[in-house]
């Protein structure tokens, strides 16, 4: 936090030498943080999508290995003489429903272990922009608590309007950490 009140001080310095409102740099400070947290949230859903997309490849292919093992083994039956095909068509039956989900779940849990410990430029991007995000926000909040100070005469006025800017930032907060799918 201290951190951030540095920032903000000087940034209202450097907002009051270029001649720019308390005000308009608070609403430039806010915008950039709005375009952040969009920003995040878009990349949030791109990276759940892409998890998504690498556990449905994973199933699929999982599914395909099972299809093909299942169609050598019905054809080695036919091959095969002296054995009932119903009898071993039942059996094949049998195990496929016993095996195949714990494997296909299995590929699947095995593609999101593999992909979360490569990291891609999204990871790096959405880390990026979520760094930024969150300095923005402390930085909308330290502005906005010194503009209360500056422009607030009576303590008691001051201090239920900063316990509202902390409220309203710790929803908004919490809404940015959730994903758009």
């Amino acid at each position: 936090m201290s951190v951030s009140f540095n920032i903000a001080s000087e940034l209202l310095s450097a907002a009051n030498d270029e001649q720019l409102s308390e005000d308009e740099l608070i609403g430039l400070v806010l915008g950039f943080t709005i375009v952040f947290s969009a920003l995040q949230a878009r990349l949030a859903s791109e990276l759940s999508k892409r998890k998504f997309k690498v556990a449905a490849d994973a199933k699929a292919s999982a599914r395909s290995q099972i299809r093909k093992l299942r169609d050598r083994l019905l054809d080695s039956d036919k091959a095969s003489a002296g054995t009932d095909p119903a009898m071993r068509l039942a059996l094949l039956e049998q195990l496929n429903e016993q095996f195949e989900e714990p494997f296909v779940n299995e590929a699947a849990r095995d593609a999101l272990d593999k992909l979360s410990d490569r990291r891609s430029m999204l990871d790096f991007l959405y880390l990026l922009v979520s760094i930024c995000q969150r300095i923005t926000v402390a930085i909308s909040v330290q502005l906005l608590a010194a503009s209360v100070k500056a422009q607030q005469p009576s303590r008691l006025v001051r201090t239920v309007s900063l316990i509202g800017l902390a409220t309203f930032f710790v929803f908004v907060e919490s809404l940015t950490n959730r994903t758009v799918v």
